[in-house]
């Protein structure tokens, strides 16, 4: 301060600040080694509470012992700068009225009583600064210095700010202190400095409600008219420069006030910066667009980039209108390349204009061309579903039909004529193609084509070339594919519709030996009736192939059933049903149960058509009740229609076995005796033996010396049906004619029992109770009875389950 003595009060009302400098349009001039033109800014953040914050990093000063280049702290205080230190405090016993420089409209006078006037709105962001006016060997502007004491014969001259809130300056040589006050003012000043950076956070949040809250006071308070005052200013480039060093500083609220003046007289630069500050501030407003775009028009081409930021910035809330489009659309014009980006985005989607895909395109490449990443990923759309239907085109050489799934997203769209069809029905087509034209040499040529609808779904025309066939017919061609492609949410490529034309350019050995179609997928050889039957029992024999053990009748059932219809006057597929049915018949006699309730319906139609295999399950099925009602009349039925239809042994079997039985008919072992006797008593099939020496045992009732034949046909069967093991050892322990024979048969029981048989076990149970083939033994004849109730009895086999 220039050649202070004393006590001076200077004014500095509440949110209000004193630049301090040796500059001459400082408020507050010092002399003094180190001290700058402009070197801190001293800003009242509270009644008692101030924030002191150097211009530039090399401007230093010193609170309370303290040396910084921000702080924050209460008064009084020790300040110290250019090498002296000075007492601050607020003045005693005066009113305190806000004055703040530069700021929201916020005024104030001294003790003239004039209230605060009108605040301007803060969309008019350009505010010009209350001033005072000036006195003769006083600073002038916000702050006023009291002037020496008139001499004694003069009276004092009053002034505006006499009862104005007051700083008091105390000039003073620095002394040491004694030690004990030195390190209470070195821990004093420690606690003001975590105070103080405690207090900036709410300082900050106070500097952003007072002007909503001055909204509120000013529409109550009638209007005051200020005198005009008129203070002096910095260059308009060294305010400029010192607002760029406070918004480096963390302090962009009073940057912007410091620019507002200047941004109001139309000066670019301080448009461009207030903008900065005004963003740096935290909230997001439409004046930092206005302020921008006001600053480009003017030809300020710095703040292009920082225009088109802000326009597309999130936080925008017209991000996305038909301004911020025409925004994005000057700053492009005037030469910024980063605005393409976003108005390619803005063209693609139709955000604040009409969607155009080709402007879209042209946009993104000429950010591409910039080195725009976003711009290439956009660009490289076109690319990836180029690439995914080449490579779906030459899927169609692959014999397996697996990595269908990687090109195609089934059930969005038309493939070949399907509409719309699940992934299961594709795979079928292909497959078919694929049987149809076992050797295949499809390959793309030039000329591919990409239209875009959007970066996202994209239309792709592929030229292809072909050449197929099977056996001696060869077809030759080229075509044309037509795909949609469409990105999903993997960020991959999926056709999700397909078709094609091709053009057939060679047909041999003859054009009468094709059909003429305009797909590949329809082009078909032209086969006569013996290859069509050879067609299909190919197919027929592939299906059947590993049925066994993949237990998968289906589609067998379907192939089948087609060539069934396809050719009714053929038989050629009838042993193939056979073989099915029989298969089928055998599953349910294991497992007990009915897979499909539909299948029913299609073994009807075999047997309906002939097949003898198809009646007997039927018969099962009727028997069982498995896909049909129970009627053991109409399982007999079939069993007697599919014997007659063939003559076939399993079907006298089990037509035999019904009549013997009485199953949906009256029991007849006459009959039984005439189907089975003849043919049966020196078979070695299991069942049959078994039958047939049940009703060799009614004779032998009559006739003994039959039970020597009843034995002989169960010895054929005992290996493989313990059933048989259990009759042969009845036979021998009753009808044996010494011990060793009886005891052969208890051992034949016995080990039928162990088999689980359950007959077996009752009857072991008896030969313990009465000591017959063995010693009586009362605890096993009990075990054998309680083991014979509880087990379950063994599943009936199926007549195929047994080779002779």
């Amino acid at each position: 301060m220039s050649n202070l003595d004393g006590e001076h009060r200077i004014s500095c009302p509440l949110h209000a600040s004193l630049t301090l400098g040796c500059g001459p349009d400082c408020d507050v001039t010092f002399e003094g080694v180190g001290i700058l033109p402009r070197h801190c800014v001293l800003y009242r953040t509270g009644e008692r509470t101030f924030q002191i914050i150097g211009v530039y990093a090399a401007a230093q000063f010193s609170v309370n012992g303290v040396t910084s280049s921000e702080l924050e702290v209460n008064v009084p205080f020790k300040f110290g700068i250019g090498g002296e230190v000075f007492d601050v405090d607020l003045a005693e016993g005066e009113a305190e009225v806000p004055l703040k420089k530069g700021g929201e409209g916020e005024s104030g006078v001294g003790a003239e009583g004039a209230a605060a006037g009108p605040r301007p709105s803060r969309r008019e962001y350009l505010l010009k600064p209350i001033t005072l006016k000036p006195r003769a060997g006083q600073r002038v502007g916000e702050v006023i210095l009291e002037a020496a004491p008139p001499p004694e014969n003069e009276a004092p001259v009053p002034t505006q700010a006499a009862s104005l809130p007051a700083l008091t300056v105390e000039a003073m040589v620095e002394t040491p202190l004694p030690a004990d006050e030195n390190e209470e003012e070195e821990g004093e000043s420690s606690k003001l400095v975590l105070v103080g950076l405690l207090v900036c956070g709410a300082m900050i949040a106070g500097i952003v409600y007072w002007p909503h809250h001055l909204d509120q006071l000013s529409a109550a308070k009638p209007d005051v008219v200020l005198p005009p005052v008129v203070a002096p200013a910095l260059a308009p480039e060294a305010t400029v420069r010192a607002c760029e060093d406070l918004i480096r500083a963390g302090a962009p609220q009073l940057a912007a006030q410091m620019l507002m003046p200047l941004a109001e007289k139309g000066n670019l630069v301080a448009m461009h910066r207030l903008a900065l500050a005004l963003r740096a501030s935290g909230t997001f407003g439409e004046e930092v667009v206005v302020l921008l775009q006001k600053a480009v028009e003017g030809g300020r081409r710095e703040a292009l980039r920082d225009f088109v930021t802000v326009v597309d910035n999130e936080e925008n809330p017209a991000r996305y209108t038909e301004g911020a489009f025409q925004q994005l659309q000057l700053a492009a014009k005037l030469g910024e390349t980063s605005a393409w980006m976003p108005l390619g985005e803005r063209y693609e989607y139709g955000n604040g204009t009409k969607p155009d895909i080709k402007l879209a395109l042209a946009a993104f490449k000429k950010a591409r061309m910039t080195g725009d990443k976003r711009a290439a990923a956009k660009l490289s759309a076109k690319q990836g579903a180029l690439d995914r239907v080449a490579a779906y085109v030459r899927s169609w050489n692959e014999v397996s039909v697996a990595r269908l799934l990687e090109h195609v997203a089934a059930g969005q769209g038309t493939f070949f004529t399907l509409d719309h069809p699940p992934m299961e029905v594709l795979l079928r087509q292909e497959e078919e193609m694929r049987d149809r034209w076992p050797l295949r040499r499809i390959g793309v040529v030039a000329g591919a084509q990409a239209e875009l609808e959007t970066f996202d779904l994209i239309k792709v025309t592929q030229p292809f070339q072909f050449e197929v066939q099977r056996g001696e017919r060869i077809a030759r061609g080229k075509g044309v594919l037509v795909c949609q492609v469409q990105r999903d949410v993997a960020d991959h490529w999926r056709i999700t519709d397909a078709s094609d034309r091709i053009e057939v350019t060679e047909l041999l050995p003859a054009k009468e030996q094709f059909v003429s179609a305009a797909s590949l997928r329809e082009l078909k050889p032209a086969f006569t009736h013996e290859e069509q039957v050879d067609e299909a029992r190919l197919e027929i024999l592939e299906q059947m192939r590993g049925l066994e053990a993949t237990e998968d009748f289906k589609p067998a059932l379907t192939v089948l059933m087609n060539a069934m219809y396809e050719f009714p006057q053929d038989t050629f597929w009838q042993p193939f049903a056979d073989k099915l049915c029989d298969r089928m018949a055998r599953q349910l006699f294991m497992s007990g149960k009915w897979l499909d309730a539909a299948w029913a319906e299609q073994v009807h139609q075999f047997a309906e058509h002939g097949s003898v295999s198809a009646m007997l399950l039927e018969g099962h099925l009727y028997a069982a009740g498995y896909g049909c009602q129970r009627s053991a009349a109409r399982s007999f039925a079939l069993y007697q229609k599919a014997f007659e239809a063939g003559k076939r042994r399993d079907a006298r079997f089990y037509y035999a076995e019904a009549l013997f039985q009485g199953q949906g008919v009256t029991q007849d072992i006459e009959k039984a005796g005439a189907l089975v006797l003849a043919f049966m008593s020196r078979s070695k099939h299991p069942l049959e033996a078994y039958l047939a020496a049940h009703l060799l045992w009614r004779k032998a009732e009559q006739d003994p010396a039959l039970w020597q034949d009843v034995y002989d046909t169960l010895s054929r069967a005992v290996e493989k049906f313990p059933p048989a093991k259990n009759l042969a050892g009845m036979v021998l322990l009753n009808h044996g004619q010494t011990t060793k024979e009886r005891r052969t048969g208890f051992a034949a029981i016995k080990a039928a029992a162990e088999e689980g048989v359950v007959e077996a076990m009752k009857s072991i149970s008896q030969c313990y109770l009465e000591g017959v083939g063995c010693e009586k033994d009362l605890h096993l004849a009990t075990f054998w009875k309680q083991k014979a109730m509880v087990t379950e009895p063994p599943r009936r086999r199926h007549y195929t389950e047994f080779e002779e």
